[in-house]
């Protein structure tokens, strides 16, 4: 199924859901004592169901595509679209792979830079998903399926095998929820189930492949059946494919994310079924999960003996941006301790509750050398955060 073009997102949509840390990141090296422990393996998440309206999330694992490929297969369920108004009520939705300190719908917009993901569309006709009549229309369409590196991006963007010379010739980004006409349904590409009768569900898997640490390649399969582009004119075969593209970003920190922007209506869509498969990382050190910690409150320099059989106090404050009191303290490490005492208090005097944690000196893993010390954990509600400050290591 074909079509030449598709509207673009409003550009006031991007602004809506982008983040407030959108250039990309410079992540701060842990020290070679922290360097993240990597696990194989595969890994299911529950299932998602988003409302709206706009709604946007991610799971708070990292995943690293410079240790090996990285799959991740699901099931979209668009049944809950509303097509019963026109261009009066749309809605689009999104699931894939993005980088560390992006938003969770459109990470970029008109760019790239953070990731590679599905992303969904559908004609703009008045009950376009109403069931055809017999004969009539021909050619029709339903949903849209692409793989997008950024928001707005249509498929001209596919470059893998090679960039199709005409974006809008194309198969199998289309796709008919009921019957087809018999000029379609004679074509050895129509698939019934796959390509059209696919009552607005779809069986998606998107390969990732690391070319280096900020590159990499991704293609996307609908209901087993790769996409491609037409060249020469026959429509009866698929020139370009597999058909998919080029994508950059942290490769060695990815995130899974979802989301969904509609208008004018109620819309809902699913993502059930969701696998990963990959190599788990530990989270990135990066300049948005940073809050600010105080070693040994009210002291400078922060003098640690490593001789001694005492405790070294560290505070994690709160600031507007951060809860202290949402921390979990079991998930709590500073210079690779845990803490053996904590408390809710206010540390620094500005009426705001922060949290104090106690760790044995003999259980850090500084050295003579060290300089700064760094602190990781996680807030009851599973988000990652970090903190750094500077150490006189004494006696010299």
């Amino acid at each position: 199924m074909k079509k030449l073009f598709y509207l673009l997102l409003i550009v006031a949509v991007a602004a809506l859901v982008y983040s407030g840390c959108q250039d990309t990141p410079n992540l701060t090296a842990p020290p070679a004592t922290e360097q993240p422990a990597l696990s194989s393996f595969a890994k299911a998440y529950n299932d998602i169901t988003l409302s709206g309206g706009f709604q946007a999330g991610h799971f708070n694992d990292w995943w690293d595509l410079t240790a090996g490929d990285i799959t991740l297969s699901f099931t979209y369920d668009a049944t809950g679209l509303v097509d019963d108004f026109g261009g009066n009520a749309h809605a689009w939705a999104e699931i894939g792979l993005r980088s560390p300190c992006y938003g969770d719908f459109n990470p970029t917009w008109m760019a790239e830079g953070a990731g590679v993901w599905l992303a969904t569309d559908y004609d703009w006709s008045v009950n376009t998903f109403n069931p055809d009549p017999i004969g009539s229309p021909t050619l029709d369409i339903d949903d849209k399926l692409i793989l997008q590196k950024g928001g707005g991006n249509g498929e001209g963007s596919y470059n893998l095998p090679s960039t199709p010379p005409s974006p809008g010739n194309n198969h199998r980004i289309w796709f008919d929820r009921d019957g087809v006409d018999e000029w379609q349904d004679d074509s050895p590409l129509a698939v019934n189930g796959g390509t059209y009768n696919t009552v607005g569900i779809y069986q998606i898997v998107i390969t990732l492949h690391a070319d280096n640490a900020t590159s990499g390649t991704a293609y996307m399969s609908i209901n087993g059946l790769d996409q491609g582009f037409e060249t020469d004119g026959n429509w009866n075969t698929m020139e370009l494919t597999p058909a998919g593209m080029t994508f950059t970003g942290d490769m060695a920190h990815l995130q899974v994310f979802y989301g969904l922007y509609g208008y004018g209506a109620t819309h809902t869509v699913s993502f059930t079924d969701i696998n990963v498969s990959g190599t788990e990382t530990t989270p990135p050190l990066a300049p948005c999960f940073e809050t600010a910690i105080d070693i040994k409150p009210g002291s400078y320099p922060n003098s640690i003996n490593l001789r001694s059989r005492g405790v070294v106090p560290v505070a994690i404050l709160t600031t507007p941006a951060f809860d202290a009191t949402t921390v979990d303290p079991a998930t709590v490490e500073f210079a690779g301790a845990a803490p053996v005492h904590w408390a809710i208090e206010d540390v620094d005097g500005d009426g705001d509750m922060d949290m104090i944690l106690h760790f044995k000196t003999q259980n850090l893993n500084l050295t003579a050398g060290s300089t700064e010390a760094y602190l990781t954990g996680y807030t009851t509600g599973g988000v990652f955060f970090w903190g750094m400050d500077t150490v006189n290591i004494v006696p010299q």
